[in-house]
């Protein structure tokens, strides 16, 4: 349904693409689509969220001029300066790329369309400096790559990091909401430590934009490996743990809300931790 935004302008930034920002003389036109709890989470992998992050407004339906209410739109924090957009720009300098990047992403979708619904969390250990360094990053967001040559298996999936504490530690965690994967923490912790059979990955964290530096996670690993994953056959939340670094939590539903799913992820690995070290 076509509709308008009213507050806020359509603007680009120094990468090319588009982001909203709030101002009350202006307004952005689009398209409204209805759509399952499913399809959301498959647009936040199509947005990398949170590098795109959506929130709830209120949108105009031009065709019956009625107000529509808790409409999700997605918008991104600026990379340098940014500018107004005009109605005519593309959204990106080739718009073929576009369609192949979009075409892709559909196939790729299809291929996992049967893998469950995924979270991760990757705990390091971090002093306090690097826990600093963390909350000042404008744009905490890298890319985790795996790569088997020898066997050609090749993973590759993007994060946020996030500065924690809990009982007197501190941790950098490398969070990737909102994945379709087969892939549980149990492989990310035997990848990390050499212990995948006939297997040897070359392992890269890599940040996702030239203004953020996290250098001092390059050469770390994970002190703890952390996943949360969705399956509608049970009727209890589990968890389970493999050699005291591999957590997992089972749930049958997962919560629109994927900071939701973090803080319960958080919650269950921390208080079963609690529980073993006693």
């Amino acid at each position: 349904m076509p509709a308008i935004l009213n507050g806020y302008a359509k603007c680009v930034d120094e990468t090319m693409y588009f982001l909203l920002k709030k101002d009350l003389s202006s307004q952005v036109k689009g398209s409204v689509f209805e759509i399952n709890k499913e399809e959301l989470f498959l647009i936040d992998r199509w947005e990398l969220f949170p590098q795109y992050q959506r929130f709830q407004v209120n949108v105009l339906l031009t065709e019956t001029n009625e107000i529509l209410e808790n409409v999700y739109v997605y918008t991104k924090l600026e990379v340098g300066k940014y500018y107004l957009a005009t109605d005519d720009m593309g959204f990106s300098r080739n718009p073929n790329a576009n369609e192949n990047n979009l075409n892709a992403f559909i196939e790729m979708e299809k291929a996992i369309k049967d893998f469950p619904l995924t979270d991760y969390i990757f705990l390091y250990d971090i002093n306090e400096q690097e826990f600093e360094e963390i909350n000042k990053l404008t744009h905490p967001y890298a890319a985790l790559i795996i790569d088997d040559k020898e066997n050609r298996n090749y993973v590759a999936i993007h994060g946020s990091i996030f500065a924690i504490k809990e009982d007197g530690k501190m941790y950098a965690a490398l969070t990737s909401f909102s994945q379709k994967s087969n892939l549980n923490s149990i492989f990310y912790y035997q990848a990390f430590n050499e212990k995948l059979l006939n297997s040897k990955p070359e392992i890269t964290l890599k940040s996702l934009y030239d203004n953020t530096n996290i250098d001092f996670l390059i050469n770390k690993k994970p002190v703890y490996y952390l996943s949360s994953r969705e399956d509608k056959t049970i009727n209890e939340t589990q968890v389970g743990w493999y050699e005291n670094k591999a957590f997992e939590l089972v749930e049958k539903d997962f919560d629109i809300d994927p900071f939701i799913r973090f803080n319960k992820m958080l919650k269950a690995f921390f208080d079963t931790k609690q529980k073993n070290d006693k």
